[in-house]
């Protein structure tokens, strides 16, 4: 599984569409390098790109500190 497909696969959840994350049918559309100001998003993206790396998870806990703190 690639990246993107991860992410696809957290994207299509219900939960998305019921909190206004996301429309419906958007989450098929959305690609790894599709610029989102949806914080949430980025935060995904942030863990699966440690965990796809074997990053630890104190470094992938302090890039999604940071990512917030901004």
């Amino acid at each position: 599984m690639t990246k993107e497909d991860i992410l696809k696969a957290y994207l299509e959840d219900d939960l998305f569409i019921e909190k206004s994350y996301l429309k419906e049918g958007e989450a098929q559309k959305y690609k790894w390098a599709s610029h989102t100001e949806n914080n949430l998003i980025q935060i995904i993206k942030t863990a699966i790109e440690g965990e796809l790396s074997n990053e630890s998870g104190n470094i992938t806990e302090r890039k999604i500190n940071t990512f917030l703190n901004k």
